[in-house]
């Protein structure tokens, strides 16, 4: 495999692209445009829609570009190898013109030939259909890799999670993804188990085409596009991580500054402290994102982001009794690092690094009306239910660690399941917001 730094990475895909006749296009905001079925946008093709539904004509058929991506429902994942909240997508789109041949043909030559990756370390997914909604099984997937060489036994028919849409409606359709085998310190393989472990072991790296053939409507039924096309993306995050053969995406260039700061600064040496650090270095980087594009932390919607993020990394630094740890050297960090790819950081940084300020004194009070409700709910109970747990989250910012060492303090009990209940309940909301995957 080629050891290519982010840029380099970007470049390869791209020149790739535009090799195969492709457009180069600017990425997008990260806000959406006339779409109030997303809080961000969450994948390449998101501002594309438009394009798949055949409302609006491309510049040109087939199309590539880099777009920043924040994915809301990642954020209770983030800490672990290759989860990020704020990702930089490399996709590529074929509309009205190839298909599901020539997108596998693509991804196999792009990996292979320009990365450089060893075949026998790749495997593929694809959708098994379902009978209820009356969709096939895609065995024409699974026939075009085989053209490719590419084994049966690496060949791996899965469900729900390759059937792809950006939103609780439009465009969508199966999909094909490649991942990597990161080897067996990461877990048992396929072959032995006949589990597919697509969280440790094998990282996707590639998503090879989702194949846009349905429009789903409000009601959640889907109805046929009146021409199909292909969408492609890989988090180039997670690309040079296993190009370069890093344990995980934070022990790239694009994190490890951050990392090296917050471990020093909040003297963490455990594995959970290792966590810490990386939802810390996720979480501010993408609420500087955000907040470079004049969005003001608050208690609902798009606002509810980056006071999450800020307040979670907040709850960390306490946790860790690191109280005097400096946010504000560490935002300016991010944007002095991804200000040339994202010029908005740059012109609005005083504004990003006094918003930060004032919402990390504004969770400080937070902490303290939080503190103040807990002890009025366990006055006369030694049990938290599960709504005031969620209460205590979404109405006072109070993070769940928090109210956790509280209540281990104070001998109080937390009815964990009945928060989750809510807590589903909430994401459900999200989710029809924020984008699946």
């Amino acid at each position: 495999m080629k050891k290519l730094t982010p840029q380099e990475t970007r470049e390869t895909f791209l020149d790739f692209m535009e090799s195969k006749g492709h457009l180069r296009i600017s990425g997008s905001s990260i806000i959406p445009k006339d779409d109030p079925s997303l809080l961000f946008i969450n994948a390449g093709m998101a501002p594309m829609k438009s394009y798949f539904s055949g409302k609006e004509t491309p510049p040109q058929s087939d199309l590539c570009n880099i777009q920043p991506c924040i994915r809301t429902i990642d954020i209770e994942d983030v800490g672990d190898r290759h989860h990020l909240t704020f990702f930089e997508m490399m996709g590529s789109w074929s509309i009205k013109n190839y298909f599901k041949d020539r997108a596998i043909d693509l991804a196999y030559e792009l990996l292979t030939e320009r990365f450089e990756f060893p075949k026998e370390k790749l495997y593929v997914t694809v959708y098994g259909g379902d009978k209820e909604k009356g969709i096939p099984a895609d065995e024409d997937s699974i026939r075009f890799w085989q053209k490719t060489g590419m084994p049966d036994s690496h060949i791996v028919v899965l469900g729900e999670d390759n059937f792809w849409s950006a939103g609780d409606t439009g465009p969508c359709g199966p999909c094909t993804e490649i991942f990597f085998d990161t080897g067996d310190s990461h877990g048992k393989s396929y072959e032995k188990t006949g589990e597919f472990d697509t969280q440790n072991r094998y990282i996707e790296i590639w998503n090879a085409g989702v194949f846009m053939q349905y429009n789903r409507r409000e009601d959640g039924t889907l109805e046929k596009l009146p021409f199909m096309s292909v969408d492609t993306g890989s988090g180039l995050e997670r690309m040079v991580m296993t190009l370069n053969e890093k344990e995980s995406v934070y022990d790239t260039e694009s994190f490890k500054p951050y990392m090296d700061f917050i471990v020093d600064k909040m003297k963490l040496t455990d594995e959970d402290g290792m966590a810490s650090a990386r939802r810390v270095a996720d979480h501010i980087r993408a609420a500087t994102l955000i907040l470079s594009e004049g969005v003001v932390p608050g208690k609902d919607g798009r606002d509810y982001i980056p006071r999450r993020l800020i307040r979670r990394s907040a709850s960390i630094a306490m946790l860790r009794n690191a109280p005097g740890f400096s946010f504000d050297t560490l935002t300016k960090m991010v944007i002095d690092n991804m200000g040339q790819a994202y010029p908005k950081m740059r012109i609005n940084q005083e504004a990003i690094r006094q918003t930060m300020a004032q919402e990390l004194m504004s969770f400080q009070r937070s902490v303290k009306q939080g503190v103040r409700q807990f002890d009025k709910l366990t006055r006369d109970s030694d049990t938290l239910t599960g709504q005031q747990v969620f209460d205590l989250r979404s109405s006072l910012g109070m993070p769940l660690d928090l109210i956790s060492e509280l209540a281990k303090e104070r001998k109080i009990s937390v009815d964990m399941e009945g928060y989750k209940a809510e807590f589903a309940k909430h994401q459900m909301i999200s989710r029809n917001l924020g984008g699946r995957k």
